[in-house]
């Protein structure tokens, strides 16, 4: 007999471990490649500290010099708040009750629900890691309601809910995602929803609260409590192009720039597009195009060694070159079950037949390094005719 103390037991003890090592594996191949840590945690907060410099107590002098003054390496103090992320399953009562008898059935449905709060964790921490940290999914650029055109598709899939901003007032909130048509670069919203042009749309109640990810790291004016104004040294190498090609000669340019201020390269993060360009000049001009797999089992080209990893949410044109040495997730733990006082899981809405258990994890990403990261936009992604 399948009761509610049964199926949180089930949720506890064999689907927990098992979603949470999906979750950290196969989000993406840059979000498995990053290490975790329960370190530096102060309160709700993330507190580290950064080399800025080297150490000032160096010099070559005279046998009756006095000794070097300064010895201290300068740092800077690193403060982020953890954030808060939540993923919620759903089980209705009449499903409970249909295959309270029936363990397949019941295995099946939690299966069911399991597969579905993964997919939506997945695609929502590998959006999150490229992003700002304030949730905007796109801009709406034309419309005929409830579909508009949006800046970014990537960053919608069917099924999803959103707010709707004009500037920095809300006008629509809990908006139903009905559809996305990548190729078009359209969304199509729950009927009954009004917008208008350069209206910004951010994952409900999610505005400014998601963790800083890389366009954060390298655009957001403030970065861990760091104004970049007053402290330029932390700011990420970025670099427009104008003519030139995305091919063995350019990556190794950038990779030797970062290099001379003190960065191994060991991850380029791509779009498609520049990752197919890639492959493209290589066979262009007869060389020979390396593979390599990574921890999540993607298997990649690289460049001499270094993976080159493509991804839907960076855009066409644009580049990141990583150590991902310098990146940690700091965490209170892994993904746990939300509890209550009497450490029930399951929980029964107050207006619906029906029970939720909560998926929670306290993290934020903090780069220790932002200057070791190098950005490159404007690229173009075919070649020239030759």
């Amino acid at each position: 007999m399948i009761t509610l103390s049964s199926a949180e037991n089930v949720l506890k003890d064999v689907y927990l471990g098992v979603i949470a090592d999906q979750i950290n594996t196969k989000t993406n191949p840059l979000f498995a490649r990053i290490r975790k840590s329960t370190r530096n945690i102060v309160g709700k907060e993330v507190r580290v500290v950064a080399p800025i410099g080297i150490n000032g107590g160096i010099m070559a002098g005279t046998e009756d010099d006095t000794l070097p003054e300064g010895v201290d390496t300068p740092y800077l103090s690193f403060v982020a708040p953890l954030k808060n992320l939540y993923g919620k399953f759903e089980i209705s009562d009449k499903a409970i009750r249909c295959s309270s008898t029936d363990v397949n059935s019941f295995v099946n449905l939690l299966q069911d629900g399991m597969d579905s709060l993964l997919k939506a964790s997945i695609f929502n921490l590998s959006r999150m890691l490229y992003g700002d940290g304030t949730g905007l999914l796109g801009t709406i650029k034309e419309f005929t309601l409830p579909t508009a055109t949006v800046s970014n598709v990537e960053s919608f899939a069917p099924g999803m809910y959103v707010d709707i901003y004009t500037g920095e007032s809300l006008t629509e909130a809990k908006v139903y995602v009905k559809a996305v048509d990548k190729a078009a670069k359209k969304v199509t919203f729950g009927s009954g929803t009004t917008f208008t042009a350069d209206d910004k749309i951010y994952v409900h109640k999610s505005k400014n609260n998601e963790i800083v990810g890389l366009k954060g790291i390298v655009s957001n004016t403030s970065l861990y409590g760091v104004k970049r104004a007053d402290y330029p040294v932390i700011n990420a190498k970025t670099y427009t192009a104008s003519d030139e090609a995305f091919d063995e000669n350019f990556v190794q340019k950038i990779i030797d720039e970062l290099e001379m201020n003190g960065t191994a390269v060991n991850f380029i993060n791509c779009s498609y597009e520049l990752k197919r360009l890639y492959q493209q000049y290589m066979t262009y001009y007869n060389k020979n195009i390396e593979f390599t797999t990574l921890e999540d089992g993607t298997r990649v080209i690289t460049h001499l060694g270094t993976p080159i990893v493509p991804t839907n949410h960076v855009d066409a044109g644009e580049c990141y070159f990583l150590n991902t040495d310098d990146f940690v997730f700091y965490e209170l733990g892994d993904w746990k079950w939300l509890e209550d006082e009497q450490g029930r899981i399951l929980k029964q809405f107050a207006d619906k037949p029906a029970y939720s258990a909560t998926l929670v994890k306290y993290t934020e990403l903090v780069c220790h390094k932002p200057s070791g990261v190098g950005f490159v936009s404007n690229l173009k992604t075919t070649m020239p005719e030759v």
